[in-house]
């Protein structure tokens, strides 16, 4: 892949992808690690503001359109018809410490797997899941850690990425 640290945070809607991850990242900025955070959605985004001089610019055609204002910047990148691969996505980082992953459960790269005993669903654990993050025990011989313990997580990612 690329020499950045990647972890994916993967599981079923609802399993609590999204609150995890806001935890850990705050724990890991709070440790003084430059944190990248990369979601996968299955619904079309749209960031740009349609009207804006930006909007207008993309969509007379322009591939890559860069908004920028003092505080930050979004690159919007057009991919019509070629969905963007993984790898990809993970080289537009920069500086970072950590890259966090949400999402992309098929993918080939080291994941924590999110399961709650509410949502009903069968297990989901492939040969590149290091963990579970549960809200219960589990019949499994991967490590599972408490869902509700952030920290525990952190420390684990930590352990994991950093063993060297």
């Amino acid at each position: 892949m690329n020499k950045q640290k990647i972890i994916g945070i993967s599981g079923y809607s609802g399993s609590g992808k999204t609150t995890l991850l806001k935890k850990i990242i705050t724990l890991l900025v709070e440790q003084n690690f430059k944190v990248g955070s990369l979601k996968h959605t299955h619904h079309d985004i749209e960031v740009d503001i349609p009207g804006k001089d930006s909007y207008q610019l993309r969509k007379a055609g322009s591939l890559q359109t860069i908004v920028a204002c003092d505080e930050r910047y979004a690159v919007i990148c057009e991919t019509p018809n070629k969905p963007t691969d993984l790898i990809t996505l993970i080289n537009q980082f920069n500086d970072i410490d950590i890259i966090l992953i949400e999402g992309f459960k098929h993918e080939k790269i080291p994941k924590i797997i999110c399961h709650r005993k509410a949502n009903k669903k069968a297990l989901y654990i492939d040969e590149f899941t290091i963990a579970v993050a549960s809200d219960g025990p589990l019949e499994t011989s991967l490590p599972v850690l408490d869902i509700n313990q952030p920290i525990q997580i952190v420390e684990f990612i930590k352990s994991y990425l950093f063993k060297q």
